[in-house]
């Protein structure tokens, strides 16, 4: 069963964390609107600065889309933290 879906619009260089109702073995973040790039983690780890180094985290390029990843959380929910130089929309699920 998938968790429930989290909508959001991003402030810009300001992180959001997600937690999801369950833990996920797969998260999916769609960008629905305004896209820009998006610097994110599903380790719970803060995410810099944008004008900072990105070493350790992933990126989704400024476009309308959407990617899965392994979820690599422990516990018992899943988190993903992101953060933008824009005001991107966007969708967080997992499954």
């Amino acid at each position: 069963m998938p968790a429930t879906p989290q909508h959001f619009t991003l402030a810009a260089d300001t992180e959001k964390i997600f937690t999801l109702d369950r833990n996920c073995g797969m998260v999916r973040i769609v960008v629905v609107a305004n896209p820009a790039v998006i610097y994110f983690n599903t380790k719970n780890t803060a995410v810099p600065a944008v004008a900072s180094s990105q070493d350790g985290h992933q990126v989704i390029p400024a476009v309308i889309t959407a990617v899965e990843v392994e979820d690599e959380t422990s516990g018992t929910e899943t988190i993903i933290r992101m953060r933008s130089a824009g005001t991107p929309t966007v969708m967080v699920t997992g499954w």
